[in-house]
Parts: structure tokens; sequence; C-alpha cells
């Protein structure tokens, strides 16, 4: 049987000022329960590599909700609950809690695409850069991008991470990405790219929408023609 459930996502805003925010949290409640279920460790130690995040506030705040619960009121300026959204299912309470997790905030910490295969693009790209192109580009190192290429004629950069236009984890990845940088970061000279190292089969135009929608191109990086075709383009040669 369906059971009625009703659930709010715990938002972390770094800065009063700006409107972006990192999902921490979930609350969960239908007629006979009602929980909180805050961002894991394994998953709090990767969000705060991010400079615009305070690990002592979102602590604090969670020691605050443990104590006592107002829905609709701001912690400190900095932790909100989201408006309530209604979800029905046949599942246990602990299972919707978990899927719930997984959609709001787990995702965005899996691991890219194949690890080996990533490793072995990104340091083949990078012996093509150096080979062929390393007069008009470089590779900077980045915490959040798999590349930061920048063309040395005009400094413009392209932030880009290897995945697969198909791949529903990848462009949930590199929206979160693009969304955590710009949170972060001031973009004055620079452009978002997914590189599709996987050549497409199915139909992504929901994909493409997606990326679309948060000013990411989709580049074909599946061959090596094509690898050498993007630097060259970025070069300018």
């Amino acid at each position: 049987m369906r059971k009625l459930y009703n659930y709010q996502i715990i938002r972390y805003f770094p800065n009063i000022n700006s409107d972006e925010f990192f999902n921490v949290g979930i609350h969960l409640a239908n007629d006979k329960k009602n929980e909180l279920h805050f961002i894991k460790d394994e998953h709090l130690t990767k969000l705060i590599t991010f400079p615009s995040v305070d690990k002592n506030n979102i602590t604090t705040f969670i020691q605050m909700l443990n104590k006592e619960i107002n829905l609709s009121q701001w912690y400190g300026n900095n932790l909100k609950f989201s408006e309530t959204k209604v979800f029905r299912s046949s599942q246990s309470f602990n299972e919707i809690l978990e899927i719930l997790y997984e959609d709001y905030i787990g995702y965005k910490f899996h691991f890219k695409e194949k690890k080996d295969t990533i490793e072995i693009i990104k340091e083949n790209t990078k012996k093509i850069i150096e080979k062929e192109f390393s007069k008009y580009i470089e590779v900077n190192e980045n915490t959040i991008f798999d590349f930061d290429i920048i063309d040395k004629n005009c400094y413009k950069h392209h932030y880009s991470n290897l995945g697969s236009i198909s791949n529903k984890e990848n462009i949930k990845s590199m929206v979160w990405d693009v969304e955590s940088f710009i949170a972060t970061y001031k973009v004055n000279n620079g452009v978002f790219e997914l590189l599709n190292i996987v050549n497409p089969i199915d139909d992504i135009q929901v994909s493409n929408n997606i990326l679309y929608k948060h000013s990411i191109e989709q580049i074909a990086y599946y061959d090596d023609d094509l690898k050498y075709n993007y630097l060259k383009q970025i070069a300018g040669v």
C-alpha cells in the first residue's frame, strides 16, 4: 500500500548575499514518524574542500537542529529548510530516506566513470598539449574539474570534465561541479565543457538540454582525432 510522506531539504548557503546553496540534509515525515537525516561524514569531508564551505558552521547547525526544529526558520543566516514536498511510495521510511538522500545529496559524490579510463585519457591529453600545442595552451591544476585548459593568447579558461553524455550520473556530476565552482569563484573569462568520451548511441536530447540550461557545452572526445581537433581549436592554429 502506498503511503504519503512529506519531506524538506536542508540547504546550506555559504554566502548570505548569494542564492547558491549546498544540500546538507533531509527532513522526512509521515503520520507516524518524523526524522532528520544529515549529510554523511564521508560526503561532508569532500564538501568542505570548497573554500566557501565552513565545516564548523554546518556542525553547529546540526547540533542546533537536533535540539530544536523550526521548519521555516533560518539558522544563523546560512541554513534553511526548503518548501515541503510530497512523496508517495509503498517502500519503508528508511528506504524513502535513502532514495531522497541519493537524489539530493549522494549523487554528487559518486566517482566519475571508470577512473582508470579517465586517468589514461587525462594523461593522453596532456601529452598532446606538450607535444603539439605547448606554445598556445597549458593545463592548470584544478580541484573541481578534470581540466582547466588555458588559451595563452587571450587567457580564456576551458573548465571541463571527462564523461559520457549518455550517463545520467556524469551529467549530474558536471552540473554539480559547475554550480559549486560558480558559487566559490568568479568566472570572468571561461567556459564549461563536458568532454564526451563515449560515442553516444542513445537519444541524448534530454542530457543536452540539461547541459545547455547550465551553460555547459558538450564536446565529442571519444577518439584521437576528436581530441586533437578540440585542442587545436583552443590553440587557434
